[in-house]
């Protein structure tokens, strides 16, 4: 049936691209789910389409796919003892729906005549996450004469820092294809991106999104080129201006009175000793944190500060150091991927300069994650998923096998 062929598949994903940062955080994973569904009827329909997922695996390395399955088994582990069996079981679809994606866009849509297509498409998808950002700031100033506040507007995010980081993962990429495209219509959607991503992170109030910004900036001069650096200088004024308009300052590393960050943590581990080895189940932090609280001084600008946990030290409460190890080969195997596909000949120069400015993202969201905990969120998931399943399947189709 034509209506379960490869092209409606393409179609329906370059849908879900376009529609999965609008929805409610809680409906993300159907989105992968409905993509599952329907490439399970594609593959019933087309007998030969299995068959060439399988030579396709063959020729591929399986480091990172292993990683990622042993991630994904942990996190299944954790439901037999997981605090919170609902929420494991939201965060379980969660991935497993992310992945979904992720093997349909390396081993079904990768032909020459959908990486682009679908490239684009994940770029409008931001552009409506930020238009709609911006554009709540401007009717409450103007229409409504309500004061600016970053806590309050961002967009179809979950708090503002998440939007922060959410944009800043295609903000790279857009600046590194804009530098390199010639100056026309192509050219200028790309700037149009980056302009709306950097507006968007600084009406958040995010000071750890900005000093990602900063030192992302100067990783793209390093690995790209130095035209960048030009850029340091604004982001650098916005680094220094945005705490002084928020009034936080002196309380970057401070949670409360008597208590700072790293305080905060050392004394969440102390308290969950017994689980350090296979944690409390995934994606039961919130219940953890609730239970650490009770009783102690309330947090300083805990309205701003919606997670004043990092991002190891929810791996390491929910799925323990061992979740923690096999996080950070999944990590690994993604930065080094990267890295081996552009040093290929075969990857063409336009791909080569968004995938240098990804790899940037990448690193900065790492860096940032050891502030704050928003690299497990169903949107930065999806969004990092889908991504790396472009990448993956140009590879795949140009024979680009140990990534």
């Amino acid at each position: 049936m034509e209506i379960f062929g490869r092209n409606t598949l393409f179609k329906v994903m370059l849908l879900s691209i376009a529609l999965y940062p609008v929805v409610p955080e809680e409906n993300t994973p159907w989105i992968g789910v409905f993509m599952g569904l329907f490439f399970a009827v594609h593959l019933y329909v087309d007998k030969d389409a299995l068959k060439k997922i399988r030579r396709g695996r063959k020729q591929n390395k399986l480091a990172y796919g292993l990683a990622t399955f042993l991630f994904l088994l942990l996190q299944v582990l954790t439901l037999i003892y997981s605090r919170d069996p609902m929420g494991t079981l939201r965060g379980i679809l969660i991935y497993a729906s992310a992945f979904v994606m992720f093997f349909v866009l390396k081993y079904v849509l990768n032909r020459p005549n959908h990486t682009m297509t679908l490239i684009k498409t994940y770029f409008f998808s931001v552009l409506l996450v930020g238009i709609y950002h911006v554009g709540q700031v401007v009717y409450d100033e103007i229409v409504r004469g309500i004061p600016f506040d970053p806590s309050v507007n961002y967009s179809f995010m979950e708090n503002p820092a998440a939007l922060a980081y959410f944009m800043l993962i295609p903000l790279f990429p857009a600046l590194g294809l804009y530098i390199y495209k010639e100056k026309d219509h192509e050219s200028r959607f790309y700037l149009f991106v980056l302009g709306v991503a950097l507006v968007s992170i600084f009406m958040t109030g995010s000071r750890i999104a900005v000093i990602g910004l900063f030192i992302g900036l100067g990783l793209l001069s390093f690995l790209y080129s130095m035209k960048f650096l030009i850029a340091l200088v604004p982001t650098g004024v916005f680094l220094i201006l945005i705490p002084v308009f928020s009034r936080r300052h002196g309380q970057f590393f401070a949670l409360s009175q008597e208590m700072n960050r790293a305080q905060f943590y050392l004394e969440v581990v102390k308290e969950n000793l017994s689980t350090i080895f296979i944690g409390k189940g995934f994606n039961t932090f919130d219940e953890t944190f609730r239970s650490f609280m009770v009783g102690r001084p309330q947090l300083l600008n805990l309205d701003l500060v919606n997670r004043p946990y990092n991002a190891v030290l929810q791996v390491v409460m929910e799925m323990g150091l061992i979740g923690l190890v096999l996080g950070g080969l999944i990590l690994f195997f993604k930065i080094r991927g990267i890295a081996t596909y552009n040093k290929s000949i075969k990857v063409q120069p336009v791909m080569k300069v968004m995938y240098v400015g990804f790899m940037v993202s990448m690193i900065v969201l790492i860096f940032i994650g050891l502030m704050d905990s928003y690299m497990l969120d169903p949107k930065i998931v999806y969004s990092v998923s889908i991504v790396m399943g472009i990448m993956h399947g140009d590879a795949n189709w140009k024979g680009i096998h140990k990534i």
